[in-house]
């Protein structure tokens, strides 16, 4: 049986942010632990980390887990 050719489109997410290393040294303990976006860090436009909430974190390592 045939496959159908199926295109993968990225996934977009709106709550992802783009931001520089010094947006991430001004952020304090109360910002982090009220951060509802995924941040990208980046340095002259060259993506470095992500950074996102644990909860987060761990539903995406359940995920993978579950797919093993």
């Amino acid at each position: 049986m045939a496959k159908a050719n199926l295109v993968s489109l990225p996934y977009v997410d709106p709550s992802v942010q783009h931001v520089g290393v010094t947006k991430l040294r001004a952020l304090n303990v109360a910002q982090l632990r009220d951060l509802d976006k995924t941040m990208v860090i980046q340095d002259n436009d060259k993506p470095l980390a992500v950074l996102l909430r644990y909860e987060h974190f761990m539903a995406m390592q359940e995920k993978i887990r579950a797919t093993e």
